[in-house]
């Protein structure tokens, strides 16, 4: 097979120069990571505590390696290098046919100038049989900027080391001012299929609304769990959770029980917290087979039901959004596989969801 770099140099993996940085190695650096509920606490790259790990493993082993992809994470800090590098160790190298290397296994960057909003700058090309990279990220910076760099949506990290220019200076953000929010849910809510990890609708939201975003999306595994309801509620300055287990709950046969159980825990672990149920995962098959199309409608009417019981009985911050019609317009075409969001899909749903995120947080 022909490599597309002998065609195409912009193809290629860019990693030439590196031999010119200077390593800040993370954590150590000074850079903020963000997105890791526990990292401060514990300095370890996974989703949910230490001490949650034997439960896990008891109720659903899965989430065990899923909480270590680092969905949601992103590594923050200010420099004025014309240039930023990243050296890193991942637990895997790519391994889906549906997704591209860049968002399961790579890393992608943000920078902000003052006064304007985040813009992609870059994300990492690197040998798709390596789990060992070093690649540059982002070129030609105009002086004092801030850096987002997403982490892996689909595998952990072991190593992670920043390049920047000699000389450049790098410095830690200050912590957000504005409540986070946190999403909990399945492979749509983890960001597949996205095409890099800041293309994720959480991510996505992140920027719009200019908010700290925690992603609790465990592939196949969200489905409504009471255990995780404490870790979840605990994340640092957290304003609002959405709730997205229809597509694993409800097939599962897990809906129905699990739902009430896990916002009964929510509410005992943070009374007042805005609490968003989405409903109405895209399927593509259910335009042409009622059957499928049965189900899923009798998974979201029974999400609003639940929704409306608990505000009949006085709980006024549980909140319901439909997906497909937040979705709208892109329908169809906003699917990898008839599920599983591209990019349109992604943006559209984030678009979606931004005005009802600020009408219900402070």
């Amino acid at each position: 097979m022909a490599d597309a770099a002998a065609f195409d140099r912009k193809m290629a993996p860019d990693g030439c120069g590196a031999e010119r940085c200077v390593w800040h190695e993370v954590p150590g650096a000074p850079a903020r990571v963000e997105g890791l509920a526990f990292f401060d606490s514990e300095k370890r790259w996974d989703r949910l505590p230490q001490a949650l790990q034997p439960v896990l493993k008891q109720v659903r082993p899965a989430l065990a390696e899923l909480s270590r992809h680092m969905a949601g994470a992103s590594l923050r800090f200010y420099t004025d290098s014309p240039e930023v590098w990243l050296k890193a160790q991942v637990e895997s190298p790519p391994y889906m046919s549906h997704m591209t290397p860049a968002a399961q296994c790579g890393f992608d960057c943000y920078v902000r100038l003052p006064g304007q909003p985040w813009a992609f700058a870059g994300l990492s090309k690197f040998p798709l049989s390596q789990s060992t990279f070093c690649v540059r990220l982002a070129r030609g910076l105009p002086g004092r900027v801030q850096v987002c760099i997403n982490l892996p949506l689909y595998t952990g990290v072991r190593s992670l080391a920043v390049g920047l220019a000699p000389g450049a200076q790098m410095h830690c953000p200050p912590p957000p001012v504005r409540s986070a929010v946190a999403f909990y849910g399945t492979s749509i809510t983890q960001g597949g299929c996205a095409s890099r990890p800041g293309m994720a609708y959480p991510a996505i939201l992140g920027r719009m609304l200019d908010r700290p975003t925690y992603n609790f999306g465990f592939s196949g595994n969200g489905v409504a769990l009471a255990e995780l309801a404490d870790a979840i509620c605990a994340a640092p300055g957290l304003g609002a959770l959405v709730v997205d287990v229809e597509a694993n709950a409800g097939p599962e046969g897990l809906l129905e029980e699990n739902l009430p159980r896990f916002l009964d825990a929510v509410r005992t672990a943070a009374p007042a917290l805005p609490v968003l149920l989405l409903c109405g995962t895209v399927q593509a098959d259910c335009r042409w087979d009622s059957r499928a199309a049965d189900c899923w409608q009798g998974y979201a009417a029974f999400e609003r039901r639940e929704a409306e019981r608990r505000a009949a009985e006085g709980d006024r911050r549980i909140f319901l959004a439909n997906a497909a019609e937040l979705i709208g317009g892109p329908g169809a075409e906003a699917t990898v596989d008839g599920i599983h969001l591209t990019d349109l899909g992604f943006y559209a749903l984030a678009s979606g969801l931004a005005p009802v995120l600020e009408a219900i947080m402070e």
